[in-house]
């Protein structure tokens, strides 16, 4: 069985190599999770996701 890969900026690399690293950002009006992938001292891949809590003003919105 083949070990599973991932793409980072090192190209295809194993997962067994890399240290994961999540990161929780919690504010009032939003939530922010990070994920981080290091080979070694060297981040390979970061991606983020943003929640935003509060929803937008409909003031202003022109309506037919």
């Amino acid at each position: 069985m083949t070990q599973p890969l991932i793409f980072t900026s090192k190209g295809n690399l194993p997962l067994a190599d890399l240290h994961h690293e999540v990161i929780w950002d919690v504010s009032n009006d939003k939530i922010i999770f990070t994920e981080s992938y290091f080979l070694g001292d060297e981040c390979v891949k970061q991606s983020s996701h943003v929640k935003f809590l509060t929803g937008v003003a409909m003031s202003g919105v022109a309506s037919t």
